[in-house]
């Protein structure tokens, strides 16, 4: 149940099954539990209170029981959501000329995944590439979910990848990173009587519950920044979300790249229409048996977790770093734009095809809410496919 008080709304956590989702089986609701306590025990050692920042890490990364580290991430139609690699070769199809072409131009043709998910993009993309002569890549996977790594060299094996603990050093190629950033704890907050307060979770009778914290300096300067931004005051009540570790995460990962390009595919939206003030819950959402719903304290540790992206932050990032900005526009522009090169495509497409594809470029389902970013460093980068939008940027 939801409780709404002084502008704020609690989702404790529930005892009961709510419909119409359906009741994980024993063992999963046990590691949930133990998660549970887990958190308590950091809630108490806090003085009560902790961040949705260091909730969401728990939920997702606690070794043994967060979502992606107990085994429970699940891909595909049987599993909690599915991704475009899921949805037939569509993606690999289209990014196959985009990165052929750049890594003819680096000579050393290296291309880096980060967080390759069950393999499927590794595997499509490769099998494009090898068609178009371009079957001598190093495909490297860097992958922190040991369930999903797994996975991954069963699909894949390990005669044509290599699985990384970190991220190189001097790398001349591309990064591909879908659905990923996506993924990066987010801190929640407020604006509550004219003052930002952080969001976060406390004990409650029913188990957990999201509560306001104390002012914290560095979210209130966050999000001071960001007014600034935008022009304006984000108003009263208004609730949204801020990834203070999306920028150390990208300056990584651009850092490692000494020539070459980084491609991001993700849920999100420029900063003007992320903050927009009918936006006044933030993007937050979770997934458990393909059921999209706002509940991130249901059964912690057994679904998934996400918030958009700010791809005006990455522009930020990407451009501080020395990096250009080649290309911003969206998975349907993307798709369709490369599928114009084959007027017969539509033809030889079965049923099972067309219905995928519709799923991956309609502006009701994946086509508008994802995006690519195109960051590229020392070449000469072809914008990608598809109507640019970096003025939205």
């Amino acid at each position: 149940m939801k409780v709404t008080l002084s502008g704020i709304v609690f989702f404790p956590q529930s005892p009961l099954t709510p419909d119409p989702f359906p009741a994980p089986d024993p063992a999963a609701l046990a590691v949930s539990d133990a998660l549970v306590e887990r958190i308590h025990s950091d809630i108490d050692a806090a003085g009560g209170w902790i961040s949705f920042e260091r909730y969401m890490q728990f939920a997702l990364y606690e070794p043994g029981l967060g979502y992606y580290s107990a085994g429970s991430a699940r891909l595909g139609p049987s599993g909690d959501f599915t991704t475009a690699p899921e949805q037939g070769s569509w993606l690999a199809r289209a990014l196959a000329p985009v990165v052929g072409e750049t890594l003819m131009q680096l000579g050393s043709p290296s291309l880096l995944e980060i967080g390759a998910g069950s393999g499927k993009l590794a595997s499509d993309l490769m099998a494009e590439l090898d068609r178009s002569g371009l079957g001598n890549v190093d495909y490297s996977i860097l992958e922190t979910s040991a369930d999903l790594r797994d996975r991954q060299v069963s699909r894949l094996g390990s005669s044509r990848v290599r699985w990384l603990d970190g991220l190189p050093e001097d790398f001349r190629g591309i990064v591909l990173a879908n659905e990923v950033a996506d993924a990066l704890p987010v801190v929640r907050f407020v604006r509550l009587d004219g003052e930002i307060r952080p969001l976060g979770v406390a004990r409650s009778d029913a188990g957990l519950a999201i509560t306001p914290g104390p002012a914290d300096p560095a979210v209130t300067d966050a999000v001071t920044r960001l007014e600034s931004s935008l022009g304006r005051a984000l108003p009263e009540g208004y609730r949204s979300e801020l990834c203070l570790l999306l920028r150390p995460w990208l300056a990584g990962v651009l850092g490692s790249v000494s020539k070459g390009g980084t491609l991001l595919i993700d849920y999100g939206m420029p900063r003007r229409d992320y903050y927009r003030p009918e936006r006044a819950d933030g993007t937050l959402m979770c997934h458990f048996r393909h059921r999209a719903h706002p509940d991130p304290l249901l059964w912690p540790g057994l679904q998934d977790l996400t918030a958009w992206v700010d791809f005006s932050a990455v522009a930020d990032v990407a451009v501080e770093a020395g990096f250009a900005v080649s290309g911003f526009t969206t998975q349907g522009q993307f798709l369709l734009e490369s599928l114009a090169g084959d007027p017969d495509a539509a033809a030889r497409m079965s049923a099972a095809e067309a219905s995928q594809l519709k799923t991956l470029v309609l502006p009701g389902e994946m086509g508008e809410r994802f995006k690519l970013i195109w960051l590229t460093k020392g070449i000469d980068a072809h914008p990608l496919p598809g109507r640019d939008f970096r003025n939205w940027l």
